[in-house]
């Protein structure tokens, strides 16, 4: 039996939206880069650091999924496989911060910071934080995730045409073994690109906000993608409990998330060393009126959005609070990124809008473009009924 044979044939609008978005962001990036200099290299940080970590978010819950042979997800699976194979063009995104690494981060020239103290514990880190060592971990970054999703992705679309390849040992083991590996390396990917803005400063908890952050904006992606797909004529045996489950999943994310972030300023503050203070104090300062947005919209909006019981079983309305956390995903890589560069604002520039732009629309034409003339769902894994009548008496 086949219970949901549409192939992904549409998206055509999609592509070439996905495009135009690209080919706009891109030139307004290329004229911000001329007109302000440096910012444009920070603002296609942030816009990175948040499509990476949603990406990689996904393919962590993929991995969880298998690892734990989830039955639900099994309907799902494909969505988050499409999310997954835009790890490619990640890679190809990449080259500007390699091209940028001298301008973007100030531990390339240590001797360029004026403050001794500063200086000192900089040059303290220099055997880690040097330009070959920057991108030969990059490289191994790289080659983790791509290595492992492209098997999980191979085989679950072989599964299409061979049954024999749906068979379950195989993504359980690679998923368990591979998730220390891909979680470690999401970590030091958060310390190079983005807690090294600050050389001077490091949390321990650092690695673990950045988790945090791109595994709840991969869901709320996830929900969005769904509902999207849904509404196109697919998947139409997706039920209120598949969204249910997802909308506890954002809640209880939403709450580790703030959990984290709490107590990572905490500890920091109560122990008001001067060096771990400098990533907070022009956050509490200047950029004060965009920390209070980042603690609003990552945290006590959603919480209270999500809270009530039916608003998680509707798509109609947990997407719009979905889309809300991925926009405040992205405000949250300001908050980590701009105070670098702007130590007296504008708190949000127009550039970086049209970075976001830029990767957005890259990854929205490429990740629908490789999912096309695939089947919607796994065809033939034998826990796609159950994954269908998850929820019904």
């Amino acid at each position: 039996m086949n219970p949901e044979p549409s192939v992904f044939t549409g998206g055509g609008r999609l592509i070439l939206g996905g495009v135009l978005a690209f080919l706009v962001g891109g030139i307004a990036l290329v004229v911000g880069g001329v007109a302000h200099g440096r910012d444009a290299f920070y603002a296609y940080l942030s816009a990175y650091a948040w499509l990476v970590s949603l990406l990689i978010g996904g393919l962590i819950f993929l991995m969880i999924v298998h690892a734990m042979d989830a039955k639900w997800p099994v309907a799902l699976r494909r969505v988050v496989e499409g999310v997954t194979g835009v790890l490619p063009l990640a890679v190809i995104g990449f080259i500007p911060i390699a091209i940028g690494v001298s301008t973007i981060y100030p531990w390339t020239s240590p001797s360029t910071i004026h403050e001794h103290e500063v200086q000192r514990l900089v040059e303290h880190k220099l055997p880690y934080l040097n330009t070959p060592s920057f991108f030969v971990r990059a490289f191994l970054y790289f080659g983790v995730w791509l290595g492992i999703s492209y098997f999980l992705r191979r085989w679950s679309l072989r599964g299409d045409w061979d049954p024999a390849v749906t068979d379950k040992p195989r993504f359980r083991v690679l998923s368990a073994l591979g998730l220390p590996p891909v979680a470690l390396a999401f970590t030091f990917a958060g310390v190079d690109w983005l807690m090294s803005l600050t050389p001077a400063w490091y949390s321990t908890m650092f690695g673990v906000y950045w988790f945090a952050g791109g595994f709840l904006g991969a869901l709320a992606l996830l929900v969005l993608a769904t509902y999207g797909v849904q509404r196109s004529g697919m998947l139409t045996r997706i039920g209120s409990s598949h969204y249910y489950a997802l909308g506890r999943l954002l809640l209880a994310f939403t709450i580790f998330w703030a959990y984290i972030a709490f107590f990572q300023f905490f500890l920091i503050w109560i122990t008001n060393k001067p060096h771990e203070a400098s990533f907070y104090a022009p956050r509490m300062k200047e950029f004060a009126s965009l920390s209070i947005l980042v603690a609003a919209g990552r945290f006590v909006v959603p919480f209270f959005a999500l809270l009530p019981y039916r608003v998680k079983q509707q798509p109609a309305t947990l997407a719009p609070i979905a889309l809300w956390i991925l926009v405040m995903h992205w405000v949250d890589m300001e908050w980590l990124v701009m105070p670098s560069v702007r130590a007296e604002g504008p708190i949000v520039h127009w550039v970086d809008v049209a970075a976001l732009v830029c990767v957005g629309g890259a990854a929205l034409a490429f990740g629908t473009f490789r999912l096309r003339g695939r089947p919607i769902v796994p065809k033939n894994d034998p826990s796609l009924e159950a994954a269908f009548r998850y929820g019904s008496v």
